[in-house]
C-alpha cells in the first residue's frame, strides 16, 4: 500500500469532519425526539419499550459512522464481522462492545500507519518510532501516544519554518485556512527575492487562493522550478564550454609563445659563426661573442633603420687593412656623381688627409624610417635642397627636431 500524499490524508480528514457532524446532528435529534411530548411515556425503566427504541437508533446511528468511516484494511477482517454480530444481537450492551471493536481497530491503524519501520529512516526516526510502538504495547491512552509521537517528530526537524507549517496544518479546519496556510509556507516573499522568484510566488499563491488541489500545485511548482534551474544549468554549462575553449585558446596561445621564446633564446645563447669580410682569411668569427669585431658604419647604419649587411673580421688588422674597399664598396654617399667629393678628394681637399670630417645620415630620413648615407656634413649641406626634392618631397615633415644637432651626430659616429 502506498503511502497516502497530503491531500489524500487532508480529504480523509475533512470527510472525517463531516461524518462526526453527521452522527452528532442524528444523537441530537434523537435525544431532542426522546426529550419532547411527542415521545411515546415510560411503560417501565430501564427497559421499557421506549428506553429499548431509543438505544436501537443511537446504535444504529453509530453502527453507521463505524462502518463507513473505519480503516477496516488496516485491521484483523474478522473484527467487521464481529461489529456485524454485535450489531444484530440483541443480547447485552451492544453499543459498549461495539465500541471496543473500533477503539481496537483505530488503535492497530494508527500503530501501523505511525511506527512500522522503513528502510529509509533515519536514526532519529526510528527511535521515536521504537518508542511510540512500545507505548502501544504498553495500552496507553490513544491520545498520549499522539501527542508524545508528534513532540518527538517535531524535534528531530531542524527547520523552524517546517515545525511552524505542521502545526499550522494540524490546526486548519476549514479549506481556506489550509490555503493560507500553504501560501505562508510555499509562498512567503522574503526581502531577499529576485522578481522572478516574487512573480513565481504569487503565480501559485494566487493557484492555492483559489482552493486548487494541495498535491497539484506542488508539483506544478516542483515542475517549473526544476525547469528553471535546468534552464540556468544549462547557461552556466555553455558559459563554462565558452571559457573553457578561450582558457584552452589562450594555453596553446602561451605554449606557442613560450616555445618561440625558448627557441629565440637558445638561437641567440647558441654560438653563430660567420667568415671573415677579407676574403683571403679562412678563420670563422662567432658573432655572438661580446668581442667581436664590426664595420662601425654598418653597424650604426643598422641601428638607425638601414638594410645594409654587416661586416666581421677576425682581427683589427683585417678591418684596417679591408677599411679602403669596404668604404668603396658599401658606403658610397647617396648623391652619387653629385657628391661633392665625388672626384675622390677627402672632404678636406686632399684625398691622403686623416683630418676628415665624419659621414652621417640625413636627419629627415630618419623621421621617414628610411636611410640616406652622406659621405660628410659638408656634402650633406651643399646637396640637401636636392636629396629633399628626391625624397621627401610633398612629405609632411615636422618643423620641430627638423635638424638635430648635428654635434650630437658626431659625437655618437666618434664614439665608433
Amino acid at each position: 500500500m502506498y503511502p497516502l500524499s497530503v491531500d489524500q490524508r487532508t480529504a480523509q480528514g475533512e470527510q472525517f469532519r463531516q461524518a462526526k457532524q453527521q452522527l452528532e446532528s442524528k444523537l441530537k435529534t434523537i435525544a431532542s425526539f426522546y426529550s419532547s411530548p411527542h415521545a411515546e411515556a415510560h411503560t417501565g425503566p430501564p427497559n421499557c419499550e421506549r428506553c429499548n427504541t431509543k438505544r436501537r437508533r443511537i446504535t444504529e446511528a453509530y453502527y453507521d459512522f463505524y462502518l463507513t468511516n473505519t480503516p477496516w484494511d488496516a485491521a484483523d477482517p474478522s473484527l467487521r464481522a464481529d461489529l456485524d454480530k454485535t450489531f444484530n444481537n440483541p443480547q447485552g450492551d451492544r453499543l459498549d462492545h461495539m465500541h471496543k471493536i473500533v477503539q481496537s481497530v483505530v488503535r492497530e491503524h494508527i500503530r501501523h500507519d505511525l511506527c512500522s519501520p522503513d528502510p529509509a529512516d533515519d536514526v532519529d526516526t526510528f527511535n521515536y518510532k521504537q518508542v511510540g510502538a512500545e507505548m502501544f504495547r504498553q495500552d496507553r491512552d490513544t491520545k498520549e501516544i499522539l501527542n508524545c509521537y508528534t513532540e518527538a517528530q517535531l524535534k528531530t526537524i531542524r527547520d523552524p519554518n517546517i515545525v511552524e507549517f505542521i502545526r499550522a496544518s494540524e490546526a486548519a479546519n476549514t479549506p481556506d485556512q489550509r490555503a493560507q496556510t500553504y501560501i505562508n509556507y510555499y509562498c512567503r516573499l522574503t526581502t531577499t527575492d529576485t522578481p522572478q522568484q516574487k512573480n513565481f510566488k504569487s503565480k501559485y499563491a494566487r493557484m492555492f487562493e483559489q482552493l486548487m488541489p494541495r498535491d497539484v500545485v506542488v508539483t506544478a511548482m516542483r515542475k517549473e522550478a526544476e525547469e528553471l534551474q535546468a534552464s540556468k544549468l544549462s547557461d552556466l554549462e555553455h558559459r563554462l564550454g565558452e571559457l573553457q575553449m578561450a582558457q584552452s585558446a589562450h594555453l596553446k596561445a602561451k605554449a606557442r609563445k613560450a616555445e618561440k621564446d625558448k627557441m629565440i633564446h637558445a638561437r641567440e645563447a647558441s654560438p653563430r659563426y660567420v667568415s671573415c669580410s677579407v676574403e683571403e682569411c679562412p678563420l670563422d668569427i662567432n658573432v655572438t661573442s661580446e668581442e667581436v669585431i664590426e664595420c662601425g658604419i654598418c653597424e650604426w647604419l643598422s641601428r638607425k633603420g638601414g638594410k645594409g649587411s654587416h661586416f666581421y673580421y677576425c682581427s683589427v688588422e683585417h678591418a684596417e687593412e679591408d677599411f679602403d674597399n669596404h668604404e668603396r664598396r658599401e658606403h658610397q654617399c647617396s648623391m652619387g656623381s653629385r657628391c661633392l667629393y665625388s672626384s675622390g678628394m677627402s672632404p678636406a681637399g686632399d684625398s691622403s688627409s686623416d683630418d676628415t670630417e665624419l659621414c652621417g645620415i640625413c636627419i629627415d630620413c630618419e623621421d621617414h624610417e628610411v636611410v640616406s648615407y652622406f659621405c660628410s656634413d659638408q656634402c650633406y649641406q651643399k646637396n640637401l635642397e636636392a636629396h629633399r626634392d628626391e625624397v621627401h618631397y610633398g612629405r609632411d615633415i615636422p618643423n620641430t627636431a627638423r635638424h638635430l644637432d648635428e654635434c650630437a651626430v658626431a659625437e655618437e659616429l666618434e664614439a665608433i
